[in-house]
This record gives C-alpha cells, structure tokens and sequence, in this order.
C-alpha cells in the first residue's frame, strides 16, 4: 500500500513519461522552429524527470519499488487516454499547444504537492527532486504559456479555422 507521498512520487514519474509522448505529437502539429526547440528541450527535461524518479525508487525496498512503477505506469496510460481522446479528431496547432499548456499546469501542480509531502515527511531525496522537478514544471508552464501567444500570432483571426 503507498502512502500519499508515494503516490504522488509515482505520480509525477508517469506524468514525465507522458510528457516524451506529448511533446513528440505537439510537435509533429507545430510547425515553429522556436517552439520545436522548446519541444525538444522540455522531452529532454521527461527524461530527465523519469531517471530522477528511478533513482529515488530504487532506494526503496524492491517489492515497494515495483509498486511505485506500476502506478507510474497507470499514471502514464490515463494520461496518454487523454492524449489520444484530444488528438483523435484531428487537432491542429493551436488546439494541441492547448494541451500542452494543460498538461504543464498539471505537472506543476503534481511536482508542487510531492514538495510539500516531501517535506512535511522529512524525506530529503523526495525533496531534492521535488525541488528540481517543481522548478522545470515552473519553466516549461511558463515555455508553454509564452508559447501559446507566438502560435497564435500566426493565424489570421478571421480567417477559417484549422481542419
């Protein structure tokens, strides 16, 4: 049975991920060469998130370890249901930057709450990748926001819509 903070540990592992895959289908979708830069700097910072996530779990005992993962890994399938529910139907840049920016906040989010568990439970390897996981998340929300207006600033506003 995981406690609360590792749930939420597992959590965030799932979550980064889910981000390699959502930032490889924004930008097959987003044609700015700015913003594919950004795209492949934020999947190289998943990676990172989910080596960082390996480590701490591998401190645990094994059985728990194993445990971790596989909620990660549930973790990764809801998110990745999203992905494909958003993406079905045919999303064109705009609506795609949308989802990023949502799974950005809810990184955020998620990377927040593990600090605070963290450090109410005193676990100091939680904290140290909290905090390094929060500030990324703060970063790629703020990538993902900014990124929203350079998008946007490409469309004709009454010209048809995408699709």
């Amino acid at each position: 049975m995981l406690t609360v903070l590792q749930e939420k540990l597992a959590e965030a592992h799932g979550l980064a991920i889910a981000a390699t895959t959502l930032t490889k289908k924004v930008e097959a979708i987003v044609h700015e060469p700015s913003l594919a830069g950004e795209l492949r700097g934020m999947r190289a910072d998943a990676e990172e998130a989910r080596a960082r996530c390996l480590v701490v779990e591998e401190k645990l005992p094994p059985e728990l370890a194993e445990e971790l993962r596989a909620h990660a890994n549930t973790t990764h399938e809801k998110a990745s249901d999203l992905l494909g529910a958003w993406f079905k139907a045919g999303t064109g840049p705009l609506r795609a930057w949308n989802f990023l920016a949502m799974g950005e906040a809810g990184e955020v989010a998620t990377w927040s709450q593990l600090a605070t568990l963290a450090a109410r439970a005193g676990d100091d390897d939680a904290c140290e990748l909290a905090a390094w996981g929060l500030l990324v998340q703060q970063r790629h929300l703020e990538t993902a926001l900014a990124g929203a207006v350079v998008l946007a600033a490409q469309f004709d506003p009454i010209g048809p819509r995408w699709g």
